[in-house]
């Protein structure tokens, strides 16, 4: 006979630690890989804009020809679960850099996207970026509300949005965090 009791009492999900935020080092991007790889087609499809096979991912984590990229990270125990990239591309102005936000789906609406969003933010300045840009799907309200609530400025091209935010503005919050009333 089974005790009832004793199967509602469930051990503690050994995963669930607070997340641990910090940039990697060049030695650890290859963590990056792994993390893409974890997401789900939905969520990959609205990190890279449209669906990304692992081949594509594989090319993309090897950076073959760019500039370093800064990546923060979001970890769980051990494991990357959320990173915030910052891009550079030789074809911009040294001061500007693409950034975009993966955070794994049972990992998502925990604060996880808000808080790389802040670091992304203090990093940028502490690297003399004045310009940040993110590009979207309109479809992505999670970005959009992120980007948002950061104070991007937004443009619209076919099927995509575009996140603008201007880091060297004079009004722009001295500290990294949201500029929008709650």
């Amino acid at each position: 006979m089974t005790k009832p009791l004793e199967s509602a009492f469930l051990p503690p999900r050994q995963d669930f630690l607070t997340p641990i935020f910090r940039e990697l080092r060049p030695s650890e991007h290859e963590l990056l890989q792994g993390h893409l790889l974890r997401l789900s087609s939905d969520s990959r499809a609205k990190r890279f804009c449209s669906p990304f096979s692992v081949q594509l991912i594989e090319k993309y984590c090897r950076n073959e020809g760019q500039p370093m990229p800064i990546i923060v990270g979001a970890f769980i125990g051990d494991t990357l679960r959320g990173v915030v990239e910052l891009r550079f591309d030789r074809s911009r102005p040294r001061n500007t850099a693409e950034l975009a936000i993966s955070v794994e789906d049972d990992w998502q609406d925990i604060g996880v996207g808000t808080r790389l969003m802040e670091m992304a933010l203090h990093c940028a300045r502490d690297n003399g970026i004045a310009r940040l840009e993110v590009n979207f799907l309109p479809l992505n309200t999670a970005m959009r509300r992120l980007a948002w609530k950061f104070g991007a400025n937004f443009s619209h091209q076919t099927g995509l949005t575009k996140g603008l935010f201007s880091l060297s503005d004079i009004d722009y919050a001295v500290d990294a965090g949201s500029k929008r009333p709650q």
